[in-house]
């Protein structure tokens, strides 16, 4: 928020160290009193440090809502902030707005799930779809105004993604965090938790994610800035998992010949595959937690040496996933040579065509036609996922157009019985990796998407004019062209480059979540004697033509 703390009175800033107390102690009813009591005298706020206490007061009813399971306080909090929004746009910066409304909703969302009779379908999680959207806000606000973050708002933001389902980008996430702030207490002992749940979706493990997940727990447990009884839980879960290490038989003492080793293997990688790594780019289920000589190729497959599936479906759900692979491969190379300097014989493309000088400023050349290529395929790819869920689950005719952000909730009172009938029966299946697809769905909804803007701007791509602006200076517009043709749509190529690597991030998202999904539907059908596969695929020879 701002420093206005400074400027309230004694009685005030002791009244926060004492909510702080009894938070920590887990004393919720009286901290909800104290908090309420102070409440009544700030329902009409003078000043701007009123303002800044009276959002204060409503996160800590947040808080205390989602740690001791109170869904009235998370009302109350969540209706303080939101009728106060317009009143403190020029006292609290609009990325600490959107976190507490963010924590309000997730706060929800979390009391609801733990209800009786809650479903975990699409219908059933507005408010976590709600509480991601505030999270991404905030997140845009704070890395493209000021190329920074609060690590408290990455590790939520990651936690919603994970409740969606969306573990590839919760992990990224709080790597993110740990790379700034390694000892980050919620970000060590939420990745942990995260690591778990990939063993669990992806249906295998290694000794080495035990052992991360181990001391991710064991590094949380070890801070002083939390509450003693997180801290102890923490520590019982890192004990819990040593156990299973020995259990496996795991020598903890080769861990530093290990991580000697799994650098020098990353080291010895192509610059290329050392890019993909880094930017969160690889199709390869063990790169999600090591960058050793295991990550070194996109070795995703549907079936897996730890499960026996039901041959029926998998292996056209494979022939799809080959398709995604090679197109995703295909664009992410596509965006390393427009962003690295990597010789290739599309550079002459520079040296061989002219173009007129406009003085519009626009980056005109073979990098520039690659980046903006690699952004726009990644939309074939999501429409293919889409596709492959309707193949899958039986939701569409043969000829329906269908398009990954919208198809889940046909309006058409014209559309035939499968399409009326779709958000129904996506409500009955039980898949955690369907909510993970779907919630990626409402982040490029048009109309009320975060990352809507991923599809207008595909759209200028294919059908109007998109220019990236190189730099500002070069150009003084003086033919009036942006003037005479207002459809046509600029974008700073740098901002343009950043969000390309993230629409990749979340295509490699969805790519993972496709598999898991269908991972999920092979374990419900029991293989039949005979029928039956598990890792037996062979890839493609690499030679071949």
């Amino acid at each position: 928020m701002n420093n206005l703390i400074k400027h309230y009175s004694e009685t005030d800033r002791k009244l926060i160290f004492e909510i702080e107390e009894l938070y920590k102690t887990r004393n919720y009813d009286h901290a909800l009193k104290k908090i309420t009591d102070r409440l009544e005298s700030l329902k009409v706020c003078k000043f701007k440090e009123e303002y800044y206490l009276k959002i204060e007061l409503a996160g800590y009813l947040i808080d205390i809502a989602d740690a001791g399971k109170i869904k009235e306080a998370a009302y109350k909090g969540l209706e303080i902030i939101e009728n106060e929004k317009n009143n403190i746009k020029n006292i609290i910066v609009g990325s600490s707005t959107e976190y507490n409304l963010g924590n309000a909703k997730s706060a929800i969302f979390k009391i609801q799930r733990e209800e009786s009779d809650f479903k975990y379908t699409p219908n059933n999680i507005l408010y976590l779809i709600e509480s991601k959207n505030h999270y991404w806000r905030a997140f845009k606000n704070e890395i493209d105004e000021k190329n920074q973050f609060n690590p408290q708002l990455v590790v939520n933001l990651a936690n919603a993604l994970s409740s969606c389902g969306r573990v590839v980008e919760s992990l990224q996430y709080y790597d993110l965090v740990l790379e700034r702030f390694p000892d980050h207490p919620q970000a060590n002992a939420s990745r942990a938790k995260e690591l778990i749940w990939l063993k669990d979706l992806s249906g295998g493990f290694t000794q080495n994610l035990i052992y991360q997940a181990k001391s991710g727990y064991e590094n949380a447990s070890q801070s002083k800035d939390v509450p003693e009884w997180l801290t102890s839980y923490w520590k019982r879960q890192s004990m819990q998992l040593d156990k299973f290490l020995k259990e496996l038989k795991f020598d903890e003492s080769e861990i530093h010949k290990e991580k000697s080793e799994t650098l020098s293997e990353y080291l010895s990688l192509s610059k290329y595959r050392r890019f993909c790594i880094d930017s969160h780019l690889t199709l390869s289920e063990h790169s999600l937690y090591c960058n050793c000589i295991g990550s070194r190729r996109d070795d995703l497959l549907i079936c897996t040496p730890f499960e026996f599936f039901d041959a029926g479906f998998i292996p056209v759900m494979e022939k799809i996933l080959n398709r995604l692979k090679s197109e995703y491969a295909f664009t992410r190379l596509l965006y390393y040579y427009s962003t690295e300097e990597v010789d290739n014989e599309l550079n002459l493309f520079d040296s061989e065509v002219m173009f007129t000088e406009l003085h519009d400023s626009e980056s005109i050349n073979a990098k520039s036609e690659m980046l903006r290529t690699s952004f726009r395929l990644n939309f074939g790819i999501l429409d293919k996922i889409a596709s492959a869920i309707c193949l899958l689950y039986d939701l569409a005719d043969k000829k329906e157009s269908i398009y990954f952000e919208s198809f889940w909730n046909p309006r058409n009172r014209n559309g035939s019985i499968k399409q009326k009938s779709r958000w129904e029966k996506i409500n009955s299946i039980n898949n955690i990796s369907l909510i993970a697809l779907y919630t990626q769905a409402t982040d490029l909804n048009s109309k009320n998407g975060e990352w809507s803007i991923f599809k207008s701007w595909r759209n200028a791509l294919e059908h109007n004019q998109l220019s990236l602006l190189c730099d500002k200076e070069l150009g003084n517009n003086i033919f009036k062209i942006y003037e005479l043709n207002p459809s046509l749509l600029r974008v700073d190529k740098k901002y343009f480059q950043n969000k390309t690597l993230h629409l990749l991030q979340f295509t490699r998202s969805a790519i993972f979540n496709f598999i898991f999904l269908v991972r999920n539907e092979g374990r419900k059908t029991p293989p039949k004697k005979g029928i039956d596969i598990t890792h037996t695929f062979k890839f493609k020879n690499d030679n071949e033509n």
